[in-house]
């Protein structure tokens, strides 16, 4: 690792540019010496902080620096690693001022780190990190450069998987937030592993059916979507009141979710449909492209603001064949769920499904708050159109 940290010495400090605006900057040796450098400041260190790297964090972040060292086993401590992880995820997930902090304090520990160990266990929180809440707007570009970066490193094997991980999440925290709740403990040893393991949630289409295909060569769409549309009919979904709009426990969602990134589809020990509901949606919002790319969503948009649903079916005709297959199965299945005899029990009209599946179908490539807001309705329409519409065939 040395021969490598030295190849990478300059581009490992990627948040340099961020540290000069944000950072403390103490001076060695009293009021007349110099300020520490900002890349000393970036780097691994042995010793306890004084005070927050960040100019605006308080005395919590010392002991949060304690807390980071613990863990990765370059200090010593009474609590256990995962404890500590969870208090970690914890303050990031509740107050929002420390995230940026704890972020940061964990770059300069892993940046030319001497211990292999202590990196790997600081990139293990920085991936639990990332998982659960996120950085500021202007600190996430230079994570990313920061991730990507790492990934270039050759002589380990383990870092480049770390940091490919982060730079797919990452953006999406942005995006979306911390989560809505604390993990408990055991939730987030389910998840340590995530960087090692080949995904379900939060991947491509392609490589969903890559991993499939490996179990069966004749799949032709994802088991995750067809175990978990399936278990809403089977758990009577398609009869109970808000079915799709109704959440479903977020612990108990998490669980299946962890169940089945680890490979396990049972779904025997569910009672509610409002669980996979919650997690097929959820599946399809966290895909790293939607079912109808990027590429096509200004189409889908024109053709729902023309009003008329063939354009909308021309959208999807033109989508590559696994995506097109992947709609097709969820528009069909939305049919059946909106029948005319299912629809005054579940309450839930072609309209207001296409309302409740439109942001899971499409995703806004703009930023801007208003443009968002402003296109909501056309993807509504959009879904709408092919409820009512497509030609289901594949």
């Amino acid at each position: 690792m040395e021969k490598d940290q030295e190849t990478h010495k300059i581009n490992l400090f990627q948040l340099e540019e961020f540290a000069n605006m944000k950072f403390r900057r103490k001076k060695k040796g009293g009021l007349a010496g110099k300020k520490v450098p900002v890349r000393e400041l970036l780097q691994w260190q042995k010793g306890v902080i004084s005070q927050g790297l960040l100019k605006d964090s308080g005395k919590e972040a010392v002991t949060l620096f304690k807390l980071i060292q613990t863990f990765m086993g370059d200090r010593t401590g009474k609590e256990e690693e995962m404890e500590i992880a969870f208090t970690i995820v914890s303050k990031g997930i509740l107050c929002f001022e420390i995230r940026d902090e704890i972020y940061c304090q964990l770059v300069k520990q892993v940046t030319f780190n001497p211990s292999p160990r202590s990196t790997y266990r600081g990139w293990d929180l920085i991936t639990l990190c990332v998982q659960y809440f996120p950085t500021s707007h202007e600190l996430k570009n230079f994570m990313v450069a920061f991730f990507s970066e790492n990934m270039k490193i050759q002589d380990d094997e383990r870092i480049p998987l770390y940091a490919k991980f982060c730079i797919r999440l990452l953006p999406k925290t942005v995006e979306e937030g911390a989560r809505g709740r604390v993990p408990d403990i055991k939730e987030l040893v389910g998840v340590i592993e995530a960087p090692f393991k080949k995904q379900v949630f939060g991947t491509t289409l392609d490589e969903i059916m890559e991993i499939q295909l490996e179990m069966d060569k004749k799949a032709e769409l994802p088991l995750v979507l067809t175990v978990l549309a399936q278990a809403v009919i089977d758990l009577e979904g398609h009869k109970t009141e808000g079915i799709f709009r109704v959440p479903g426990d977020s612990a108990l969602v998490t669980t299946l979710k962890i169940q089945i990134e680890n490979g396990n589809y049972s779904i025997a020990e569910i009672n509610d449909p409002h669980i996979p509901g919650s997690l097929l949606k959820l599946w399809m919002r966290e895909l790293l492209q939607p079912i109808i790319p990027t590429d096509y969503y200004d189409s889908a948009i024109a053709a729902a603001k023309s009003e008329d649903a063939e354009k909308s079916v021309a959208v999807v005709e033109k989508l590559p064949k696994l995506n097109r297959k992947v709609v097709n199965f969820v528009i069909e299945y939305l049919r059946q769920v909106a029948l005319p005899e299912n629809v005054p029990k579940t309450k839930m009209s072609v309209p207001n499904l296409a309302m409740v599946f439109a942001p899971n179908f499409l995703r806004c490539p703009s930023e801007d708050p208003s443009v968002i807001f402003n296109t909501q309705k056309h993807q509504q329409t959009f879904v709408r159109h092919l409820i009512e519409k497509l030609e289901c065939k594949n």
